[in-house]
């Protein structure tokens, strides 16, 4: 076995460094190197078991035992600092025998009893030759984890996967247990890992030098001399918007394994249990392989040439009457051919993606009070902040490498944290403090503490006077709120709110008293209610008072969901304004409608939570959706069901069939992630490259093909010239967007292949991007208070006969709708069912056990969830995750009330009963004909007050 050098191989040539010899050659190494590094800079040849890729040794192992000139002892390379003039040795005599010693001792512990253990193969690979020993008594295999084993009889207790769980994701799962020949690597107690806090991120298994922990699925090359060679290909994770760097081991066309890339900056070599084992939804056997058109009521296999022939007459004969939904789980090129096609060849500006149903309120509140809807900042601020302010995010679940920075803030750099959550989150166990507010109360809580901040003489004068508008205003509405107040209101004890409220405004310094800055994180618990928008507007007037914004280890986090919401909205597949944001109706409209050869409307288009409407009025009459799932994230689902099946023709485009697929006049395979070139944004506005692994099965085509040859098909029929849709591949498409789009004009693939990603705005290629936005100035000149007041926490409220609040969310363990997760075997087997969280106090009540199934009813609908009794909920509130499993998803229950300005959906606040399966539903439905997404129910919608 030969391991990854570490911190990335040979060291380049520096001018700042010292000068050593390593076996009479001289090398040049920075100062603060290890004698490691200056080794592997000379191409010495010497064994490392412990030290873990891109971090501080662990000096474990000592197989790296090396001779200094002048020093009595041996000393270990890699926890050894180079000094200007050493001479180290590492073929002396001396250090060869000890080390063989020391190998050969490993060897021992590590013996499988069938011949030599992995550790032997390491030193057999720097042709040392060592002894076998008997099986170690330690020899126990754990196979409790879905995901992966541990053998002890490979394990050499060198600790890295110990360091991998504690000191880089910050879990904390594992440990070595006992002492001596009884020592072992195990959880607490000697628990199963199932029961413990793993949540099987797999850091343990890549970090593992000897192949003791490995997945159960396929079996890496780096960690067996007998495992055949893969192929290595880095990407951008699939799945949500922290952008994860991934290096892919592909073997014979599968997927077998996945590495996190220690140089990517967003993820700093981490990924969570989705990213590292996740991917084999690319090889599920129901992927689409061939177009589908709807034939005498059915689905059924047609050629290319037939299905986009079809779809280019419907869409021809709909023009006036047509929709599109983008994909936030495509590339920036697919989207921004999307919104294209729907501009320039449908002549509407009806076209939207799943930001609506996420974080519509935080774009619209930026926009409005600092002119940028995207974040402001990096997640390096996260990690140099003295207050970390997380607000309706439990990062853990959704974001999960996000919250190991989070954690290793807290834990080694003593920031603080503030968790605002209806539910006790994980990173409640951390935070300092925990403001349990009732749900939609956000607005009372802070403007409460905006009151604390203005009355201690907390906020920041010369910034508020200097870069922003509207104080006087707001002031005089936040004044009116004490925290006592808001404590009556949000149910958080008012002393608590000033703690918080002091927290932020005066981040905690380091631990040398240096100041530092406060970051403010928010995820859908802040966005998806009636009052979205307001809840954000009022964050951001925090941000404003406090000047913590635009400095480092400061700034505004709106934490983004999906793996490419934040480059399908730059893409411009937003309803209201054009790729990078520049507006319909200004100069940049005559910009595009020259480049692209046609006219289109300066008006905003219809939102996608009013195309719903639109559908049922009959006036929208055809739609195009690409790579979404309508028909399980839209809420109130019968109603969303009963809209789309009023469609004259509906094209979705997908890589599996799905329950908005099942319904469609024609369904188009799409490749996946892993079968395409082209580029992703995170959440942190950063720009990477995703690169084809396998082939795409089947016929399956590239999003951006099929829509451009769609686009050409349109056009001939109507007659206009065939032209811009002609591109040849995603680097054309890039091409152009980059031609157009100002903040990304100094980016191409071929310096994202160069440099790797870099965070927009990018304005010129000698730019080297934008890690903090707002450092100086706001895009809209002045940042602006607006002045928000509590109304009503939600647009539906418990009542006698539905007396529970429902709040909904994302799963560790799933992402999104479910339907690639439900792909995977070892997700699905760690959460196969839909659960129900609730207090044990309402448990009790209600007469439920844990595990048992339980019917959920509101007015909209009931589905049967699985019981699981919790302390992190409130008594009198719920939480269920959207993810449809076993026909059960949440959105049958929740509402489709929206808030205004942005057109979001309260699905985190709905009125629901819980009760036994089975029992009749006073509205009709039945339970079981629910789960199964039917609608007994029809066209009616039930008025709310007083039901």
């Amino acid at each position: 076995m030969t391991l990854p050098p570490a911190q990335g191989g040979r060291l380049p040539v520096i001018e700042a460094g010292v000068t050593v010899r390593v076996d009479g050659v001289e090398v040049r190494a920075p100062r603060v190197a290890m004698l490691l590094e200056a080794v592997q800079a000379a191409s010495a040849a010497l064994p490392q078991l412990c030290k873990p890729e891109a971090l501080g040794p662990l000096g474990a192992c000592r197989t790296c035992l090396v001779e200094v000139e002048g020093q009595g002892r041996l000393v270990a390379a890699c926890h050894t600092p180079v000094a200007e003039g050493q001479s180290i040795r590492t073929t002396s005599e001396r250090a060869e025998r000890v080390r063989r010693g020391v190998l050969d001792l490993t060897v021992g512990m590590s013996a499988d009893g069938r011949g030599r253990g992995q550790a032997a193969t390491h030193a057999l690979a720097h042709g040392i030759e060592v002894s076998t020993y008997a099986p170690s008594p330690r020899a126990p295999r754990d196979e409790s984890n879905i995901f992966f084993t541990l053998e002890m009889a490979d394990c050499i207790l060198c600790g890295r996967c110990v360091d991998a769980c504690q000191r880089t994701q910050h879990i904390g799962a594992i440990g070595i247990n006992g002492r001596g020949l009884t020592a072992r690597i195990g959880v607490a107690f000697d628990a199963a890992w199932e029961d413990s806090t793993c949540t099987s991120c797999g850091q343990c298994v890549s970090q593992c030098p000897t192949g003791a922990i490995l997945p159960k699925q396929g079996v890496p090359a780096r960690v067996s001399a007998r495992a055949p060679e893969t192929t290595v290909t880095e990407t951008t994770c699939p799945y949500c918007g922290v952008g994860c760097g991934l290096r892919v081991h592909q073997r014979d066309g599968r997927i077998v394994w996945v590495d996190g890339v220690p140089e990517n900056g967003s993820s700093q070599g981490m990924t969570c249990v989705k990213g590292r084992f996740g991917l084999e939804f690319v090889h599920a056997p129901d992927r689409l392989t061939q177009p589908l058109v709807r034939r005498d009521g059915r689905l059924q296999p047609a050629t290319w040439d037939d299905a986009l022939d079809l779809v280019a007459r419907k869409f021809a004969a709909s023009l006036g009457s047509f929709a599109a939904i983008a994909s936030a789980k495509a590339t920036n090129e697919d989207g921004y051919a999307v919104q294209k096609f729907t501009r320039a060849v449908m002549g509407t500006n009806n076209i939207d993606h799943c930001s609506r149903l996420c974080h519509a309120p935080s774009v619209v509140a930026l926009q409005e009070q600092v002119g940028s809807g995207a974040t402001s900042n990096s997640y390096a601020d996260y990690d140099i902040a003295g207050t970390l302010f997380v607000v309706g995010s439990d990062t853990a679940q959704n974001h999960p490498v996000v919250a190991s920075r989070l954690r290793r803030a807290v834990e080694d750099r003593g920031a603080a944290l503030i968790v605002v959550n209806p539910i006790r989150i994980d990173l409640c166990d951390i935070a300092e403090v925990h403001l349990q507010s009732r749900p939609g109360t956000d607005v009372a809580l802070f403007n409460a503490m905006a009151q604390v901040i203005l009355e201690e003489g907390l906020w920041a004068p010369t910034f508020v006077e200097a870069r922003t508008e509207g104080f006087e205003a707001w002031r005089r509405v936040v004044e009116q709120v004490t925290p006592e107040v808001a404590e009556r209101i949000t149910g958080v004890a008012a002393e608590e709110i000033r703690r918080a409220a002091r927290l932020y405004a005066q981040p905690r310094p380091d631990a040398a008293g240096n100041e530092r800055g406060s970051c403010l994180i928010w995820g859908m618990g802040v966005t998806q209610h009636t009052n979205g928008t307001d809840n954000a507007r009022a964050l951001i007037n925090l941000a404003l008072v406090t000047g913590q914004v635009g400095g480092p280890g400061s700034g505004i986090s709106p934490l983004r969901g999906q793996n490419n919401v934040q480059g399908c909205s730059d893409s411009g597949c937003l309803p209201n304004t054009l790729p990078g944001y520049e507006p319909l109706d200004g100069p940049a409209h005559e910009k595009y409608a020259a480049a692209w050869g046609a006219e289109f409307p300066r008006t905003p288009g219809l939102q996608a939570t009013h195309m719903i409407e639109e559908m049922l009025e009959g006036r929208l009459r055809s739609m195009y959706v690409v790579g979404e799932n309508p028909l399980i994230s839209d809420p109130y689902l019968t109603h969303a069901r009963e809209a789309f099946e009023r469609l004259d023709f509906l094209v979705v485009q997908d890589i599996f069939m799905h329950e908005t697929a099942e319904i469609a006049d024609v369904v188009l395979p799409a490749a996946a992630f892993a079968e395409k070139y082209g580029t992703f944004t995170n959440s942190e506005r950063r720009v990477q490259l995703v690169r084809p692994i396998v082939p795409a099965p089947g016929e399956a085509r590239e999003d951006w093909a099929i829509t451009a040859e769609i686009a050409r098909r349109v056009l001939r029929l109507l007659e206009r010239p065939v032209a811009g849709f002609g591109w040849g591949s995603s680097t054309e498409i890039f091409e152009e967007m980059t031609g157009l789009m100002p903040i990304i004009a100094g980016l191409s693939h071929g310096r994202l292949e160069r440099d790797g990603g870099l965070q927009w705005p990018v304005p010129d290629a000698a730019h080297p991007g934008t890690p903090r936005l707002f450092e100086t100035e706001f895009p809209r000149g002045r940042g602006t208070f607006v002045a928000v007041e509590q109304g009503p926490a939600a647009a539906e409220l418990p009542s006698k006969r539905f007396p529970y609040t429902l709040i909904t969310g994302r799963s560790l363990y799933h992402w999104h709708t479910g339907v690639i997760t439900r792909r995977v075997p070892g997700l699905i087997e760690r959460v196969p069912a839909v659960t129900v969280d609730i207090h044990p106090l309402d448990a009790a009540a209600l007469g439920f056990a844990d595990g048992e199934e339980a019917q959920l009813a509101s007015r909209r609908g009931e589905i049967v969830a699985q019981v699981h009794v919790v302390d992190s909920m409130r008594r009198g509130e719920l939480f269920v995750p959207f993810v449809q499993l076993q026909g059960v998803a949440a959105n049958f229950l929740t509402n489709d009330a929206l808030d205004l300005p942005s057109g979001i959906p309260e699905f985190k606040a709905c009125a629901v009963r819980v009760e036994r399966p089975g029992t009749p539903s006073r509205a009709g439905r039945g339970p079981r004909a629910q789960r199964k997404g039917r609608d007994p129910m029809g066209p009616l919608r039930p008025e709310y007050a007083g039901r």
